[in-house]
């Protein structure tokens, strides 16, 4: 049996409000957010460097992508999507995501 889809999309909730949430995602080397579903459009904000690798719904890794402290990534969502991320660097990982209610 597969473990459930989460709708928790970062490691803590910072803020909510009627039109954001806010999430703070950290990783260490090497973990996963396991598989999570993204219902809203969204951004994060990568705090420090490091390598992020993708997960696809059925399971195919993505190649780890190099990220620079304060890049800004934008994800339009249509529908769901449904994913997992895992830490690919060798220091800890974190971003800030901001997820727009509609």
């Amino acid at each position: 049996m597969s473990a459930p889809i989460s709708d928790q999309i970062g490691s803590k909730l910072l803020f909510e409000n009627d039109q954001v949430r806010v999430w703070d995602l950290t990783l260490a080397p090497g973990e996963s957010t396991g598989m999570h579903r993204h219902e809203n459009d969204y951004l994060y904000v990568v705090i420090g460097d490091g390598n992020l690798q993708g997960v696809s719904a059925d399971g195919t890794k993505g190649e780890p992508r190099p990220m620079q402290d304060g890049e800004v990534r934008w994800n339009n969502v249509e529908g769901e999507a449904i994913h997992a991320a895992i830490n690919a660097g060798d220091t800890p990982w974190r971003n800030i995501i901001v997820e727009l209610k509609k």
